[in-house]
């Protein structure tokens, strides 16, 4: 069998399997542990809403595999023959990081609890009373009727000895699992399609994958090389430091708190929400964060020069373009017309990453229906190598469609504009953490409420609202976790191994389908046993927040104003200028991917660590060239294995001993 084809059926031996070849047993391994680690980030979500699988190297994955690379250490010594070649590891970590935020901020901690809420809040306590649930099949609630014990115990508790009533759950899980499915199949295929011409024509950097890389690499010794760096250990204690005080603090008030979140009115001696400004122009300064990540300055340090520069630089941006609106007398409604700059530059981004692509693309296109063609005349013709990918992003649109009308009830025309939405969403997410290496980031504005506010709810209807909001809690509403960032790391991963794409594509989503599988046991379970007043300050409210959102679309008529348009038009002109410019000019300073990610809570957290970042490499870079950079950038893997390891650890015994405040603001 080829190298560079992914294999389960590889027999034990002692000899090392070739390159790409992954064997059964460290396919259950990574399965196995890919389940437990789904099955306690939900649980940990709904009760703390510490979120291990958060960030696209995720901050509970990573020690996660840490712990998988020591002990590959000792079974290399003990008994080679079960030990995880490099191809293995990079394997499970790939999976790990198609399932990391599915029971979290991507998936579980949504839809579960706002289904409920559809009904509990359509009974005649709510505001919203016989608002929601007539619009909705019987066969995708777990009960229609808000007194039924499937709706109230989840909010009112469980009498004493009642089981949870989860066979009303059959039913609706069984009716949700082909969308839910359908929507990962449709991300990963999408990623799958765009996957080897951005890692080898385009050739981006794909900051966040050398850390596993790295902590794979053995190169013939049981502890991979970057573990025997003592710049590592260094950058490792740096980040474990002043997150370890943060957290000795939380339990031991007397410990000093190092204060790695701050605003920049502290940073001057103000008090935290002290505006730096009083009034004028600068009072769009107000407010901005000084936080600190150990983990963000090491993959700042990572990113090629002109990423680092825009992605603060544009930040302050926005804010002078606040400034100047002040100036000219506009004192209301920034935030939308910042958002719907934002909008269009994610659209003008898709579009010209797809133009970027076109002869790539067309090609894929052509092979692919001159092989079908000439399969249906019984001739035989090999496809090319992403086939899968096209067709498997066709079907699963087709099928999704299908499902919105015959099982749904929406809206073929509606559901399939919001569909195409998530698709440019997750091109561009994709693209961004290729780039970019952004911890955590995601759109700043939701998908379907987007629809919503364009075509306005007298087009749209009710019924379509309610199920396209429903629709949507799957990726579509995501404003942290998107898959595609996840899913395109992860695709990178196995192309380096050797592995093929279609075989990694085809195991994350088996994968997926385990973890929503775990997900469907887990998290109601977890809601009942607990009650939503039980949960976390965050699902506590997710029901009531969605069924206000849900009203407020229903009963409130947005239309778009001249004001939204004037925004599209602005952000439109920006993104394509700073896109010619990037692609006229070989030396321009700034990166369009800056633009589009300058808004957003993410970038609001993460800038200034992102400056530090930048400086270093800047400085490094100046005076000891990229000799210097290279020797310096150990001490960014540990940052970056620092930061997400100890950050883990407080997490953990905070799930066990909780404290009246979390360790740090994603």
């Amino acid at each position: 069998m080829a190298a560079e084809r992914v294999t389960a059926a590889t027999p034990l031996r002692v000899a090392v399997p070739a390159e790409g070849q992954v064997r059964w047993h460290a396919i259950g391994l990574a399965f196995v542990l890919t389940a437990v680690f789904s099955a306690a980030s939900g649980w940990a979500a709904l009760l703390r809403h510490e979120i291990l699988g958060t960030g696209y190297l995720p901050r509970g994955g990573v020690p996660l595999f840490l712990l998988v690379v020591f002990s590959n250490a000792v079974l290399r010594r003990v008994f080679p023959a079960w030990a995880l070649t490099r191809t293995e590891l990079v394997f499970f970590f790939a999976l790990l990081l198609a399932v990391a935020a599915v029971s979290g901020q991507e998936f579980g901690i949504h839809f579960y609890l706002n289904l409920l809420g559809l009904v509990y809040y359509s009974g005649p306590q709510s505001q919203w009373f016989n608002m929601f649930t007539e619009h909705v099949p019987s066969w995708l609630l777990p009960s229609k009727q808000w007194r039924d014990p499937a709706i109230l115990w989840a909010f009112e508790g469980m009498p004493a000895g009642a089981r949870p009533p989860l066979g009303e759950w059959v039913v609706p899980l069984l009716a949700w699992t082909p969308y839910i499915l359908g929507v990962y199949a449709l991300v990963v295929c999408l990623c799958g399609l765009f996957a080897r011409h951005w890692e080898e024509h385009e050739r981006l950097l794909y900051p966040l994958t050398q850390i596993p890389l790295e902590l794979a690499s053995t190169q013939d010794h049981l502890i991979p090389p970057v573990l025997r760096r003592p710049l590592f250990w260094v950058g490792f204690v740096l980040a474990a430091v002043p997150l370890s005080l943060r957290g000795l603090h939380l339990y031991f008030p007397q410990v000093p708190d190092p204060r790695l979140q701050r605003t920049m009115a502290e940073l001057f001696g103000l008090a935290p929400n002290a505006p730096l400004f009083a009034t004028g122009p600068l009072t769009a300064f107000n407010g901005l964060l000084a936080h600190i990540y150990p983990e963000m300055i090491g993959i700042a340090y990572l990113l090629a020069q002109e990423v680092g520069l825009s992605l603060w630089l544009f930040m302050f941006v926005r804010h002078l373009q606040v400034a100047a609106r002040i100036a000219l007398g506009q004192d209301m409604y920034h935030a939308e017309f910042l958002t719907y700059q934002t909008l269009a530059a994610y659209v003008v981004m898709a579009a010209g990453t797809i133009w970027m692509a076109r002869g790539y693309l067309k090609t894929i296109v052509q092979e692919t229906m001159t092989t079908v063609a000439r399969r249906l005349r019984g001739e035989k013709r090999t496809p090319p190598p992403e086939a899968w990918a096209l067709m498997g992003t066709a079907l699963a649109f087709a099928v999704l469609l299908v499902w919105g009308r015959w099982v749904a009830g929406v809206s073929v025309l509606w559901a399939g504009v919001m569909l195409v939405g998530l698709m440019v969403a997750s091109l561009v997410i994709a693209r961004v953490v290729a780039e970019t290496g952004i911890y955590i980031y995601s759109a700043p504005f939701r998908i379907n409420q987007v629809l919503f506010e364009v075509l306005g709810r007298d087009r749209l209807g009710a019924r379509n609202i309610v199920l396209l909001t429903a629709m949507s809690w799957v990726q579509i509403r995501s404003t942290g976790t998107m898959a595609a960032g996840y899913l395109s790391n992860a695709m990178r991963l196995s192309s380096t191994v050797g592995m093929e794409r279609k075989a990694a594509g085809l195991w994350m989503l088996l994968a997926i389908a385990i973890t929503v599988a775990v997900c469907h046991g887990v998290i109601p379970t977890v809601i009942y046993e607990y009650g939503v007043p039980k949960l976390s300050w965050w699902a506590r409210s997710a029901g009531l927040n969605t069924a206000n959102l849900i009203g407020q679309y229903l009963t409130v008529e947005r239309p778009m104003t001249g004001h939204h348009w004037a925004g599209m038009a602005v952000g439109a002109l920006i993104c394509w200028g700073l896109m010619k410019l990037r692609l006229t000019l070989s030396n321009f300073p700034l990166h369009p991917l800056g633009f589009v990610t300058w808004m957003g809570w993410p970038i609001d957290r993460y800038w200034l660590s992102i400056f530090v970042g930048w400086v270093v490499k800047a400085l490094v870079v100046r005076y000891g060239g990229y000799r210097g950079f290279g020797v310096l950038r150990p001490l960014a893997y540990g940052l970056i294995v620092g930061g997400t390891t100890t950050l883990t650890f407080w997490i953990l015994l905070r799930l066990l001993f909780p404290t009246s405040e979390s360790l740090i603001y994603d």
